[in-house]
């Protein structure tokens, strides 16, 4: 007999329900105290990037005036590749669910690919092919590899909103003499668009942070955030990098709450 076997269940119980509370404080302090670290350090009247904190400045802030460019070419590359991806993975989704394919399982897993791969070699096969075909360093490089990259997002939330739709609604528009188009247009996108404004902002957000492709394209010609962020720091440990990187922690997790509400619950 155990000493576990000798204790009450409801005692047990609720020690094992501590001590997986505390566990998971102990993670999440964990996996958020970078980012506090970075915060507090774009308040910072130092010279570097340093913390504790030497005292306490918003000059960093005014700094963000060398930083337009990179921002507007994020933004560039980012709002066009969003669109597209949630373009081409809403049409495939709605085309998966709504059509009895042979072989549609092996069709949905591969518009999953681009995301199994490692960004690294995605950049790498992206740019041979461009330099193959004689272009090169232009910013839609990087909006059309961002998009097929980003594809799969939209397509699984888009997909999954499908899945709940009772298509009995569409049933009711397509007898009373509506066109397939025109139900899509009516019935079907405004029920499943939470899922499609989701799986936008999802895309949207990656698109921003994604570094390693936009590095491999970009042919030292265009500048985002993240290349900016990355070529900075070979070069000193500005505190204008915590500023920026603090917007972007700001930008993403609200952009992630946002498409969590409306997609019902994404980490459910």
């Amino acid at each position: 007999m155990s000493i576990a076997d000798g204790v009450d269940p409801n005692v047990r119980d609720r020690l094992t329900a501590g001590i997986m509370r505390v566990f998971a404080w102990v993670v999440l302090l964990f996996v958020l105290m970078p980012l506090v670290v970075i915060c507090a350090m774009a308040f910072t009247s130092g010279e570097f990037l340093v913390f504790p904190p030497e005292g306490v400045s918003l000059r960093w802030f005014g700094e963000l005036t060398s930083w337009l460019d990179a921002i507007r070419n994020s933004v560039v590359v980012a709002i066009p590749a969003a669109l597209i991806a949630t373009t081409v993975g809403g049409t495939a989704a709605y085309s998966l669910d709504r059509h009895d394919y042979r072989f549609g399982r092996a069709l949905a897993a591969a518009a999953t690919v681009p995301i199994m791969l490692p960004p690294v070699i995605v950049g790498v096969m992206f740019m041979t092919f461009f330099i193959a075909i004689g272009i090169s360093g232009n910013i839609w490089n990087l909006i059309i590899a961002h998009s097929i990259f980003l594809t799969p997002f939209p397509f699984i939330l888009i997909s999954q909103g499908l899945a709940d739709l009772d298509q009995s609604y569409e049933e009711a528009a397509r007898n009373l003499g509506a066109s397939q188009l025109r139900t899509v247009r009516t019935i079907t996108f405004p029920l499943v668009r939470a899922n499609v404004i989701a799986g936008f902002l999802f895309a949207f957000i990656l698109s921003l942070n994604e570094y390693i492709i936009a590095w491999l394209l970009s042919g030292f010609s265009i500048q985002t955030v993240p290349i900016q962020i990355f070529t900075s720091l070979r070069y000193s440990y500005s505190p204008v990098i915590a500023v920026i990187s603090l917007l972007f922690i700001i930008v993403t997790f609200v952009g992630l709450t946002i498409a969590d509400y409306l997609a019902g619950g994404l980490w459910e």
